[in-house]
């Protein structure tokens, strides 16, 4: 069972297998995301070529199905990317990638992949992602177009947030116990008057409102309900 995960991927060694328009796709978004991207492939997009040429992705020209040279290169790799249309070598690298520990993205194969790639979107400090796992690319992409929409036109959500950032930010900084500041997070977040100036867009407002409930709580001025889940 897959797990939704953000992960870093800077500095991140990636081989794409498959020099097409797909493999091309993969490269550029790995790329985006700081990784050292490698593409394995007989030939290669014009886009790959011109990439290559900046220094900004290496190339190596070599049979995709070349099952030694595969063998022997997968283990240099954190993710393996494949994307030529021919399965048939799919097995083969999920053998070797899982015996070192090299994470396979599947991109001819979305159910049986390991590592999904998701369509993804965000706005002002909120990021998703969506996927089907393999059911369908295009209800996909329409979900997330859907919340992208919802999203920017929600503006009250964005200063929420820029809001709970704050507050968090200021519990951290005068150390504020971690069992307090969970409970703390879902008290004020919860309070009316601190909600209120959130819908007014009164940001600066809500940020001293909610340093000032942080002091009541934390010197006992105010209680907690005991009941308060989290």
């Amino acid at each position: 069972m897959r797990i939704p995960l953000y992960i870093d991927f800077r500095d991140k060694k990636v081989l794409v297998i498959g020099g097409g328009m797909v493999g091309t796709s993969r490269a550029k978004k790995f790329l985006e995301y700081g990784a050292e991207v490698f593409v394995l492939s007989k030939e290669f997009s014009e886009e790959l070529l011109s990439l290559s040429k900046d220094g900004r992705i290496k190339l190596i020209e070599e049979d995709a199905l070349n099952r030694d040279l595969l063998e022997k290169i997968i283990p240099d790799y954190d993710l393996i990317v494949v994307a030529i249309a021919d399965t048939s070598i799919n097995d083969f690298i999920k053998d070797i990638s899982k015996r070192h520990r090299v994470l396979v993205n599947l991109a001819n194969n979305a159910k049986e992949t390991e590592v999904v790639v998701p369509f993804e979107g965000g706005y002002k400090g909120i990021r998703f992602a969506v996927t089907t796992e393999g059911k369908s690319g295009v209800v996909a992409r329409r979900v997330r177009d859907t919340f992208q929409k919802l999203l920017e036109e929600d503006e009250e959500t964005v200063f929420f947030l820029k809001a709970m950032d704050h507050l968090k930010q200021y519990m951290k900084a005068n150390n504020v116990p971690i069992n307090l500041r969970m409970k703390l997070y879902f008290v004020i977040s919860s309070d009316e008057e601190f909600r209120r100036l959130i819908r007014e867009e009164k940001v600066d407002e809500a940020r001293k409102l909610a340093e000032r409930l942080v002091e009541e709580y934390v010197s006992g001025k105010r209680k907690i309900e005991d009941d308060i889940k989290f």
